[in-house]
């Protein structure tokens, strides 16, 4: 299956390398724009000069960062579609080596963007129809995934979502090599994503001083086993690091911990280069401890891998629960039914 055309009115086609080899095909079909999805030197090809050209250079493995090229290539290939050539619209073809997984995971980027209505499935399906083999690899896959949840955004680089899961994947090299992050990632210092109103806002205190330690936003939500729909979860760890803005959950009572992001009170403990150890309360007159820390991951007692895990015991920790005051989407500063926080303690401090 040398070239596919994706379905719809968008004249985008989906191959491999050797497509490029088929100079009448592409003549016929009248190609104009050609976007190469892989590591290659294209100087051998005859009358390519003929072609607008866009190169992503990169390899076809999980890790890889595609996320960062979604933005640009789907604007390239709106335009190359609506300007073409010699005043006609253009013709683009996507390929990678074989037109299965790169090529496909940019196309489908590119419809995620144009076309607002279609999920990473429906795009998928869309473009199997014609090309059956098309299956990016599960990186790619979840990286349109949150591509998607951001809104398909113009600048990517912007995104806190898309930040930090850059560093996600920096912690994890840093896990495969057996050592901890040289950067640390405090949550309650960096832009955050816009929490939605409404709902149970939840502020853990230290139990012996009343010291405040987290509140809703900075909580890492999981679902104990008996209560999940994805069977990815029951088989993975949650990469914490990459969930700070879902929606908050009930906590289990089978859970005896609550799990946290990284916040700027833990510095003195994380900051020293070591992979666990323990968590105490951030008040000098107090220095209880109350919880611990692994970033390797720690199971939850509800059976769930949290990675990394920052953990506060909850019975060392007050659990107060309030509503969200109007229009702040967190905790208020203070009111009937809001979360009332120490004094001092400005809203870009709140933890």
């Amino acid at each position: 299956m040398a070239l596919s055309r994706v379905p719809g009115d968008d004249e985008i086609y989906v191959g491999g390398i050797f497509t490029l080899r088929r100079k009448s095909t592409l003549v016929s079909l009248g190609i104009t724009h050609v976007v190469s999805v892989l590591k290659y030197d294209f100087k051998d090809f005859e009358d390519w000069e003929q072609y607008a050209h866009l190169s992503i250079e990169v390899d076809d493995v999980d890790d890889e960062n595609l996320l960062g090229e979604f933005e640009n290539s789907g604007a390239w290939i709106e335009k190359a579609l609506k300007d073409g050539k010699d005043g006609k619209p253009g013709k683009v073809l996507v390929h990678c080596a074989m037109g299965k997984s790169r090529s496909v995971a940019i196309v489908i980027a590119y419809l995620l963007r144009k076309y607002p209505h279609h999920t990473v499935a429906t795009a998928l399906g869309l473009i199997r129809q014609s090309r059956p083999i098309a299956e990016p690899n599960d990186g790619f896959m979840a990286q349109l995934e949150l591509y998607k949840e951001m809104g398909c955004p113009g600048d990517i680089e912007a995104q806190p979502k898309y930040q930090r899961w850059l560093y996600q994947r920096e912690v994890d090299l840093a896990l495969a090599a057996g050592m901890a992050p040289d950067k640390i990632r405090f949550e309650d210092e960096e832009s955050q994503d816009e929490v939605k109103e409404g709902g149970k806002q939840v502020e853990l205190r230290c139990k012996r001083c009343r010291r405040t330690l987290a509140t809703t936003p900075y909580l890492v939500t999981h679902t104990p086993k008996s209560n999940m729909f994805s069977t990815v979860l029951n088989n993975g760890p949650i990469a914490s690091l990459a969930e700070i803005n879902s929606p908050p959950k009930t906590p289990s009572t089978n859970c005896t911990s609550h799990f946290l992001h990284p916040l700027s009170w833990m510095r003195p403990a994380l900051e020293q280069g070591i992979l666990a150890g323990r968590l105490e309360c951030p008040n000098a007159k107090c220095g209880a401890q109350i919880g611990r820390y692994a970033w390797q991951g720690l199971r939850c007692s509800c059976g769930i891998w949290v990675c990394p895990a920052f953990s506060l015991q909850k019975g060392r920790v007050d659990e107060i629960v309030g509503a969200a005051a109007p229009g702040s989407g967190g905790p208020s500063a203070g009111g009937a039914g809001g979360i009332r926080l120490p004094p001092g303690m400005r809203p870009k401090e709140t933890l």
